[in-house]
């Protein structure tokens, strides 16, 4: 049977065993810590991304819209194919 001498002797051992398993689970911890806040960042930073694609879209929106209103007669808004190479070929000639 094991006396008390031998039974500190084995929580020794499983200590001195299990101390470099913790500290690589800590080591662990502390990159998943950075990788947390690089993924944070990420996010926000996708979150600007969002906002400025939709300011960016409606105000083009809105350009191509004034353009329509004002121009639609000499350039109409968006051009079709046809329009755009006859307006290509007319700058052609002109040179």
């Amino acid at each position: 049977m094991l006396d008390q001498n031998d039974l500190q002797a084995i929580a020794a051992l499983i200590k001195n065993e299990v101390e470099p398993i913790n500290k690589r689970l800590d080591n662990v911890d502390s990159r998943l810590d950075k990788i947390e806040t690089r993924l944070d960042n990420i996010e926000e930073d996708i979150e600007v991304i969002k906002e400025d694609s939709q300011i960016t879209r409606e105000v083009t929106n809105k350009i191509g819209e004034w353009v329509d209103f004002y121009f639609h007669d000499d350039k109409p808004y968006p051009l079709d194919e046809d329009e755009a190479e006859r307006y290509r070929e007319r700058l052609r000639l002109a040179k």
